[in-house]
């Protein structure tokens, strides 16, 4: 019996029901059609077809996905309700660049030094939640680290507007790249 058809004969025990959750969804409940599917992996989606095709009170499948135009069409015939989640406005970018400089920067770290912060004024972080358009907050969370990272880098660990520009312009670069990848992906 494979693995899927254990969770969903285990997800049938509850009696108060339960929700499972699916992560990059669209790694294993890809389209049939495209040819490029292992053994394994068909036989995972023909099993999650299987044991999804008539409605239950016992579980509930939440997805999530990336790239949700490569489910399988059973698997959209399956979705009853779709909720996109936007890349995060000015606004939240703003949220999520203190909140990460307040947890990787301004935070004293466990047995770490203390980081002195001279670059990430108001008007600094304003101006880079500007610049950041387009950012997922996974890419705002690791800009943070980076900056963490490099002024650890420091001898007296110190994070000058200086190295705040060449952390986040490398970060922009990047994240422009990863942007040409998907278009030169979507134009095949």
């Amino acid at each position: 019996m494979t693995e899927v058809h254990k969770l969903f004969d285990w997800a049938q025990t509850t009696s108060k029901g339960l929700v499972l959750f699916v992560d990059e969804a669209d790694a294993f409940l890809q389209k049939r059609s495209q040819g490029r599917m292992s053994e394994d992996v068909r036989n995972a989606l023909n099993a999650f077809l299987f044991r999804t095709g008539e409605s239950t009170d016992k579980f509930m499948v939440v997805f999530a996905s990336n790239q949700p135009e490569q489910f399988d069409w059973a698997v959209n015939d399956r979705i009853d309700e779709m909720v996109q989640f936007d890349l995060p406005g000015k606004d939240e970018r703003m949220r999520l660049l203190i909140k990460y400089i307040d947890t990787h920067l301004l935070k004293k770290q466990s047995s770490a030094r203390p980081i002195q912060v001279e670059g990430l004024t108001e008007e600094k972080i304003f101006e880079l939640a500007d610049k950041a358009e387009g950012f997922s907050g996974r890419e705002i969370s690791k800009l943070a680290i980076a900056w963490q990272a490099i002024a650890y880098a420091q001898v007296v660990p110190i994070l000058t507007e200086e190295l705040v520009d060449q952390v986040f312009l490398e970060h922009l670069k990047q994240h422009m790249q990863k942007g040409q990848w998907l278009l030169e992906d979507i134009q095949e």
